[in-house]
């Protein structure tokens, strides 16, 4: 085995790994080799801050007789600086070679003197792997056992919640609520959209959703839409406001041709975990952060 540092060459043997690690990953979609390089570019550097670009970035490869087994890319975070795992990815039953590319990126990053790492926080998450706000996945469980070996600790989550082929009858709040609706093309095949919520010409709440597209061209990510975002001002929350703006733009979105609804909370936000449940949506993913600190 021997590990090796990333170069153009790897990117089309990088890909394939990707997508075979990430296969059963809710919401992760196999990418084209041409995909894969913006979440890499600053490796080449063309970086793109909008792709999560860092500094002293790079991504080292364990590869044993010609096949990749082991990948994880690492940077240095601008702001803090705290060193980040980007991604971290390993055969099954190839912890060898995962942890010797974990330990290879652990003292690339001690030696550009970071007192913390930070492993998938979603603010340097791949734009295609998972959707808006992910972390490491339960679906790439045997990389949390390795990293939890190697001294990572949880430092928060998000647990995703499905609704597939939904459909919804939007029941009023008994507060007389009005609405408006705002299409905004992003780079999904459907537009994102917006649902303000009104009483009295006063804004007091909002629904914001984006196409599945924003975060993979594949076409199976084009029926499906990501709520990013649901808020009703304090005052006028517990009277079914937010259960109507959310079944409304449900079903606005549903007009144009959406067909499956997902959204995502703080795991350790009952509160809304109890209130998505309730209107249809059902957990089909944890995903975590993760942090280590050095002496």
């Amino acid at each position: 085995m021997e590990i090796v540092q990333y170069t153009p060459k790897l990117q089309s043997a990088l890909t394939d790994f990707y997508n075979c690690l990430t296969a059963n990953v809710p919401h992760c979609y196999p990418v084209t080799a041409e995909e894969f390089a913006l979440g890499i570019c600053r490796l080449t550097g063309e970086a793109d801050k909008n792709e999560g670009g860092l500094d002293a970035e790079t991504a080292f490869i364990a590869i044993t007789n010609g096949t990749v087994q082991a990948f994880i890319h690492v940077g240095i975070d601008r702001t803090s600086p705290v060193g980040v795992i980007r991604f971290l990815g390993y055969e099954r039953g190839a912890r060898r070679a995962g942890q010797a590319a974990l330990e290879t990126a652990e003292a690339h990053l001690e030696a550009c003197n970071v007192a913390q790492i930070d492993a998938f926080s979603a603010d340097h998450r791949y734009r295609f792997y998972h959707f808006q706000n992910a972390g490491l996945s339960d679906g790439l469980d045997h990389v949390q056992a390795l990293l939890g070996f190697n001294g990572y600790q949880y430092g928060s989550g998000e647990v995703f919640l499905d609704w597939e082929n939904y459909s919804v009858a939007p029941i009023p709040s008994s507060v007389p609520v009005t609405f408006s609706v705002e299409w905004e093309q992003g780079r999904g095949q459907r537009p994102n959209c917006t649902v303000r919520a009104y009483l009295d010409d006063e804004e007091i709440g909002a629904c914001e959703s984006v196409s599945g597209g924003e975060f993979s061209s594949h076409p199976d990510a084009q029926d499906w839409l990501h709520t990013t975002g649901l808020d009703i001002e304090d005052p006028y929350q517990g009277q079914g406001i937010g259960r109507y703006l959310l079944q409304y733009s449900l079903q606005e979105m549903h007009k144009v041709g959406y067909r499956h609804a997902t959204i995502s909370t703080d795991w350790e936000n009952y509160r809304a975990f109890l209130f998505y449940s309730n209107c249809g949506y059902r957990a089909v993913d944890w995903t975590y952060e993760l942090e280590k600190y050095f002496d």
